[in-house]
């Protein structure tokens, strides 16, 4: 290690201000922590046999690099880079989230560290660098171009940060590329045409941003994408009927946006999606009947937009759904029967819609923990069938016409803890079977047209609040 130089100075009354500055500075950052040497690398301190592994030498100088860059700012005291060079850990190899192949730094993995400031640019003298993790960190400024001269990536990870400006489109040079994940940051402008050159990509994550205009059409052609997230922009335009190519998709995200016009019927061509969120946008027209062609979807997501017309008889054949939310659009017409078919529903939302009449079949959805058909205009009786469904601990059938009596066999409901009647027409008592229900913390049975004595089993209800 090089020895501390002593510095003498004659201090004057503005040396004496300036000096105050600094211990203030100091004071508001925390103690200053030493640089490591970079001739530390080179003479057996952090590098062993350095003449042997000179590229090991030149990854350890950019690293010592890098780690001062950093420290230099504020980091916690649990940061991962305080630890290079010290104790248990002043051989290179034993540096936690560096790692190494063929005397080769090849992963460096600094997510979640607390590192502050600029992305700094000695990152690019790692030059056999494949993963490169730097999120959920505090990082700020501009994606470096500079990273374009890493060409062995295949993974770049910055999300969670606050990095802001534009997408660079040189980031297209790094043709490796199988993830790149800049979500969760402040970037702005366009999603780069140029992101097409990337053919390996499986993973595109840009989401949670401030992006704006139109989504590429030419991202149809990243045919190897699996998972493409975009949700949380403020994207506009139509979704590109080429993305009806990406057949390998498994999950698309293209929600919290402001996309326009009709959901293409292309996209009944991904078949291998689990999951599809088209939901808080602007979206018009019918639910394409080829959406039922996703026989592999978990979830559909395409509430809060200004759809229309019936729900398709044909989402009756993704037997698979565990998550359907329709809520919160223009649709028409009665809840079809052939969703009781969907006997893997954990959740159905259909609320806040112009659906009218409850199917008795689906009584038949026992894996329903949640069904919410509320703000409808929903007639005729409570089916008695939904005293099936054990499982639900949320029924809200609220703000519709429906009409009749409450059915006693609502009293099986025993995982209940919140039931909504309120705002119907029903008529009739208030069975004492309800008392049955003791996990309740919400009954609203209001604006309603019950008569007679209210059931002293009620008083068994002693978790409502």
């Amino acid at each position: 290690m090089s020895k501390p130089v002593t510095r003498y100075a004659i201090i004057t009354t503005a040396g004496l201000l300036t000096a105050a500055l600094s211990l203030a500075a100091g004071a508001q950052n925390g103690p200053t922590i030493p640089d490591l040497d970079p001739a530390d690398c080179s003479n057996g301190t952090f590098v062993t046999e350095p003449v042997t592994n000179l590229g090991l030498v030149a990854d350890c100088r950019a690293l010592v690099s890098i780690r001062n860059h950093w420290t230099r700012r504020t980091v916690p005291t649990n940061s991962r880079l305080l630890t290079w060079g010290t104790g248990n850990t002043v051989s290179l190899t034993a540096w936690d989230g560096i790692g190494i192949n063929d005397q080769r730094v090849e992963h460096l993995y600094l997510s979640n560290d607390g590192l502050t400031g600029p992305i700094p640019t000695e990152l690019t003298q790692l030059t056999n660098l494949i993963q490169l993790d730097l999120s959920d960190n505090k990082l700020t400024g501009l994606i470096p171009t500079e990273l374009t001269q890493l060409t062995n990536l295949a993974l770049l990870g910055m999300s969670y940060n606050e990095l802001t400006g534009p997408i660079p489109t040189e980031l297209t040079q790094l043709t490796n590329l199988i993830r790149l994940d800049l979500s969760h940051n402040r970037l702005t402008g366009t999603i780069p045409t140029e992101l097409t050159q990337l053919t390996n990509l499986i993973r595109l994550d840009l989401s949670y941003n401030r992006l704006t205009g139109t989504i590429p059409a030419e991202l149809g052609q990243l045919t190897n994408l699996n998972w493409l997230y975009l949700y949380d922009n403020e994207l506009t335009g139509t979704i590109p009927t080429e993305l009806g190519q990406l057949t390998n998709l498994t999950l698309l995200n293209l929600s919290q946006n402001r996309l326009t016009g009709p959901i293409p019927t292309e996209l009944g061509q991904l078949t291998n999606l689990t999951l599809l969120n088209l939901s808080y946008n602007e979206l018009t027209g019918t639910i394409p009947t080829e959406l039922g062609q996703l026989t592999n979807l978990d979830s559909l997501n395409l509430y809060d937009n200004r759809l229309t017309g019936p729900i398709p008889t044909e989402l009756a054949q993704l037997t698979n759904l565990n998550w359907l939310g329709l809520f919160n659009n223009e649709l028409t017409g009665p809840i079809p029967a052939e969703l009781a078919q969907l006997t893997n529903l954990n959740w159905l939302y259909l609320s806040s819609n112009r659906l009218t009449g409850i199917p008795a079949e689906l009584g038949q959805l026992t894996n329903l923990t949640r069904l919410r058909l509320s703000h409808n205009e929903l007639t005729g009786p409570i089916p008695t069938e939904l005293g099936q469904l054990t499982n639900l601990t949320r029924l809200d059938l609220s703000h519709n016409r429906l009409t009749g009596t409450i059915p006693a066999e609502l009293g099986q409901l025993t995982n209940l803890n919140w039931l909504v009647l309120s705002h119907n027409r029903l008529t009739g008592r208030i069975p004492a079977e309800l008392g049955q229900l003791t996990n309740l913390n919400w009954l609203g049975l209001y604006d309603n047209e019950l008569t007679g004595r209210i059931p002293a089993e009620l008083g068994q209800l002693t978790n409502l609040n």
